[in-house]
C-alpha cells in the first residue's frame, strides 16, 4: 500500500520529493480506497518530512471527514498533528476530531493526548 511506502520513507528520514509527488498523485487518485490507518500514516509521513501538497491534503481530509467517528485515538492524533505540523488549519476536520476525541478520551494514550492537544494550541 502507498501509505506504507510513505510511512517507511518518513521513518527512515528519506525525503525524496519526486517519490512523494508520485505518492501524492496516487493517493489523490485512490483516496476512496484508503482505510483509517492509511490516511493517518500517509498524512503523518508528509508532515514528518515537511512535504506539502495541497491536493493530497484535501483528498486525505475529504476521505477522513465522513469516517472520523470510527477513528481510534492514534489516528485522530496523527491527522491533527500532521495538519498542525504542516501549518494547515482545516476547521471542519478539527471540529470532527474534537467531537470524536471527546467521545473516546478515556482510550487515549498519553502520547496521543499530548500530540492532539499540541495540534490545537
Amino acid at each position: 500500500e502507498i501509505g506504507n511506502i510513505a510511512w517507511a520513507c518518513a521513518t527512515l528520514a528519506l525525503r525524496d520529493e519526486p517519490l512523494f509527488e508520485a505518492v501524492a498523485a496516487e493517493s489523490i487518485a485512490t483516496a476512496g480506497q484508503f482505510n483509517v490507518q492509511g490516511v493517518a500514516n500517509t498524512m503523518w509521513a508528509f508532515a514528518k518530512l515537511s512535504i506539502t501538497n495541497d491536493g493530497f491534503v484535501e483528498a486525505m481530509s475529504a476521505q477522513a471527514l465522513p469516517k472520523i467517528s470510527t477513528w481510534d485515538p492514534q489516528a485522530l492524533s496523527n491527522i491533527v498533528w500532521s495538519d498542525a505540523t504542516l501549518n494547515i488549519v482545516n476547521e471542519p476536520l478539527l471540529t470532527a476530531v474534537s467531537v470524536q476525541a471527546t467521545r473516546t478520551i478515556s482510550q487515549f494514550a498519553t502520547q496521543n493526548l499530548s500530540n492532539t492537544i499540541w495540534a490545537y494550541a
